[in-house]
């Protein structure tokens, strides 16, 4: 295999030097056996071409992905288990810790073992795969160590934006103009906006990251389920305005009121199949000027009437055209993204239900953290919360240096306080 890197996947990558990682981790009852996992993990390197491949430059300073003749095999790492909370403290060290780009496999597993209970924490690198790839990879990965004979296919790969783009829409010439005047107006808009920002002050240092998770209990879950659903409100937007709020309420004038929401491109997009490792959505944006009202879930309605609108408009073909003809201004947008003044909140992602056994042969799959990622820009404010076996994950990561932990401490409480005050659970049950 060898392509071009789309232009997300550029922006994503960098240079290649400053991590950007998406983690998934889980909690294992059971006994995992070692030569097993090696083996299931040959065995998902054969599936997916995307885990054999490393990043070469070319002689014009674009980045491709590349399989070597002797692709290494993915990297596995072995902590002995001391504690339930070891999965946090290995998930923050993976996300900030590099990929060898020039030899790959951009892919790794760390194995937090004991002899009864064991995490396992699956790194990658975002240029090459997203949350919803992640859910593939863990998926195939468990049935592998259920049983090392466990017939899991090929993974569909793509080798250009042809793939992606059916050719009727990306041979159009109005399209095509289109695409190209579009990218022209954003490399003048990151041209006249570089003007302004200045590059002296540094990113803060990735050891300063770090991650929150929490839970809700079933019971309190279905009840926001079933609330959302009587409001005629999205869970993912109920938790968006939730989370707004509480921004604001905890940081007063500092806050933004505004977040940004990723949209998994596959629901708009068919070429983009499920098992196929792809690496960037589509994304709208949320605001408080949205929802003012009176009550909360009258707020949420207003809210979701924006959103509902917004997402009629998403056009991923369209979308990927104008990024395509944008290669231009990979460096200016990536400066742009970790030296501009910030001007969202954070990033939330509502992934919903995964759809994965919680028992299997041998093992029992306790729990399922809701994946994180960061990288080197800006804002490394992100929240994703994904439903496991009935009960829904939050995980909230950033940096000390941009957002004190106590006062992201702050935020969680304040958030879930605002969403449940209404929703009729016990109170005993409430965070």
């Amino acid at each position: 295999m060898k392509r071009n890197l789309l232009f997300l996947e550029r922006v994503l990558l960098g240079d290649g030097t400053e991590p950007f990682h998406g983690v998934y981790a889980l909690k294992i009852n059971g006994v995992i056996d070692h030569a097993e996992l090696v083996g299931a993990l040959a065995r998902l390197q054969e599936k997916y071409v995307m885990l054999r491949t490393a990043i070469g430059i070319d002689t014009l300073g674009r980045p491709y992905f590349h399989t070597p003749p002797t692709p290494p095999a993915i990297p596995l790492r072995i902590v002995e288990r001391t504690g339930d909370e070891d999965w946090n403290r290995e998930t923050v060290h993976e996300l900030g810790t590099s990929f060898d780009i020039t030899k790959g496999p951009l892919f790794r597993i760390t194995w937090i073992r004991s002899a009864e209970v064991s995490d396992l924490i699956m790194a990658f690198h975002h240029c090459m795969c997203d949350g919803g790839s992640g859910v593939a990879l863990l998926s195939d990965l468990l049935a592998l160590l259920d049983d090392p004979q466990a017939e899991i296919g090929k993974a569909p790969a793509f080798q250009s934006i042809r793939d992606l783009v059916p050719a009727e829409i990306l041979d159009n010439g109005r399209n095509r103009f289109k695409a190209k005047f579009s990218a022209a107006l954003v490399n003048l808009g990151l041209s006249l906006g570089s003007l302004f920002i200045s590059t002296k002050k540094k990113p803060a240092p990735r050891s300063a990251d770090y991650l929150v998770n929490w839970k809700l209990g079933v019971e309190q879950s279905k009840a926001l389920f079933s609330h959302c659903k009587q409001e005629g409100v999205t869970v993912n937007t109920a938790i968006g305005l939730a989370l707004m709020e509480a921004f604001k309420a905890v940081n007063g004038a500092g806050a933004h009121g505004k977040a940004t929401c990723p949209v998994d491109i596959r629901r708009y997009m068919p070429e983009v199949k499920r098992n196929m490792l792809f690496s960037y959505g589509l994304a709208l944006n949320i605001s408080l000027q949205q929802s003012i009202g009176a009550g909360f879930w009258e707020k949420a309605k207003l809210l979701q009437a924006h959103v509902s609108k917004q997402m009629a408009k998403l056009n991923p073909y369209e979308f990927t055209m104008i990024m395509e003809a944008s290669h231009g201004s990979v460096h200016k947008l990536r400066r742009f993204l970790t030296y501009a003044k910030v001007g969202n909140d954070f990033m939330f992602s509502n992934m919903g239900k995964l759809d994965i056994p919680v028992q299997y042969r041998n093992v029992t799959v306790e729990t399922i953290y809701s994946p994180t990622v960061i990288g080197p820009f800006a804002n490394p404010n992100t929240i994703i919360t994904t439903t496991f076996n009935g009960q829904m994950d939050f995980s909230f990561v950033s940096n000390q240096e941009f957002l004190p932990r106590d006062t992201a401490m702050q935020i969680r409480e304040k958030a879930m306080e605002i969403l449940f005050e209404t929703v009729a659970i016990p109170h005993s049950m409430r965070l």
